[in-house]
């Protein structure tokens, strides 16, 4: 299980961000700032002004004669095209044609050629993808690129991510990582494609190479690496997927689930078994009614008599077999106890019509039975609820 508190982190990463913004300041860099206006983009409406102030001074940036000058400046260039889309910025068909000339100039047999950097690559995609009917750029950008996806793993994912933002195709062969660099993009190329089954595997591996990394720059010796920009916000955006839609087995982990609906369920789960994890989980929590009461009836009858009818009134209460509160009809507020008691007999009457029924009665491929990861969390949850309710009220463990 990931011991790192992901959300925590997330906001220090974000703060690294925010620090290699106000560099920028002293020392400006148009790769820098179209990484920076990536990773802040990944976060939607709640980073959006940051990545509209990187927008802005690349557009100025662009302006001035001196950006044209350097091959190596072609992949904010290109990313640029892409930032200008996103705003809603009308099309200018001159900057345009120049950036796209100036890509199809590149020559990727030369060793300095941006073509041969996969952090630059990437940014380039995303302005070849938002270049409308520009067949031949985008083939070129597909061929090019597709010649170079040889080499060490990083390389290889962020080549396979630029051509996966073009359309292009590209089988990627995952390898063991061999330094953080390879963990880190693992681990986002896993969040953002969803190509990789145990998220949870990469996440252990980037936690256990966690503490040799430095998110900051330090003018103090430290033998921990520094992570660039471009990592940074590869980070970022892992962290922003997983903590927004957390990795199912995670959460399953996470969560304080009772013990024994943890013991029932886990296997079934972790293996996708959702219907099956939730349906063995209600037959134990049945078990579990019986074992507490000494009653035999089964189902909803059998919640009724060992919580009460969900229809009482104080008028017709009589004790059930197993109280979750005192239930004391002489005090001022035993109509909130009632209602509490009625509560979870309604709760658990529900669990078995709604959650175990359907699953006891139905096969598993009628489609309006199915259930996906996130909903079978759900409906655990609610059950660990009653479990635990019950065994606090009772002392006595499933």
């Amino acid at each position: 299980m990931v011991s790192l508190n992901l959300i925590q982190y997330r906001e220090e990463v974000k703060r690294a961000l925010l620090a290699r913004k106000n560099e920028l300041d002293q020392e400006w860099d148009p790769f820098v700032a179209s990484w920076l206006a990536y990773a802040f983009l990944c976060e939607g409406s709640a980073s959006f002004l940051l990545a509209q102030e990187m927008f802005e001074r690349l557009q100025a940036w662009a302006q001035e004669e001196s950006a044209w000058q350097f091959r190596r400046n072609i992949s904010p260039l290109l990313f640029l095209v892409w930032l200008q889309s996103k705003f809603g910025y009308a099309p200018d068909k001159a900057f345009f044609e120049k950036v796209l000339n100036m890509f199809l100039e590149l020559n990727p047999d030369n060793r300095f050629s941006p073509l041969r950097y996969p952090e630059q690559v990437f940014l380039m995609a995303f302005g070849i993808s938002s270049l409308k009917r520009r067949r031949k750029a985008k083939n070129h950008f597909v061929n090019v690129v597709g010649s170079q996806t040889k080499g060490g793993l990083t390389r290889q994912i962020l080549f396979a991510a630029a051509l996966k933002e073009v359309g292009g195709k590209h089988a990627l062969q995952l390898s063991q990582p061999l330094d953080a660099t390879d963990v880190l993009a693992m681990l986002w190329w896993a969040e953002k494609y969803n190509e990789v089954t145990d998220k949870n595997h990469c996440w252990l591996q980037f936690e256990s190479i966690e503490p040799t990394l430095l998110l900051y720059k330090t003018d103090e010796f430290d033998t921990r690496r520094v992570l660039s920009e471009w990592e940074l916000a590869l980070l970022y955006e892992a962290l922003i997927r997983e903590t927004s839609r957390p990795d199912p087995a995670m959460l399953f982990d996470y969560y304080p689930l009772h013990d024994r609906v943890k013991q029932i369920a886990e296997r079934d789960f972790k293996a996708g078994n959702y219907f099956s994890a939730v349906f063995e989980t209600c037959k134990a929590l049945e078990d579990y009614l019986r074992k507490i009461s000494g009653y035999t009836r089964i189902g909803v009858n059998l919640a009724e008599d060992v919580l009460g009818k969900p229809d009482m009134s104080p008028r017709t209460f009589s004790e059930p077999r197993v109280k979750l509160n005192p239930l004391d009809t002489k005090s001022t507020d035993f109509v909130s106890q009632l209602d509490e008691q009625k509560g979870f007999s309604s709760l658990t009457i529900g669990i078995f019509q709604a959650f175990r029924n359907p699953k006891g009665h139905q096969p598993k491929d009628k489609t309006w039975v199915e259930i996906d990861a996130y909903e079978a969390i759900d409906q655990l949850v609610v059950i660990s609820l009653v479990m635990k309710r019950l065994q606090d009220a009772t002392g006595v463990a499933p």
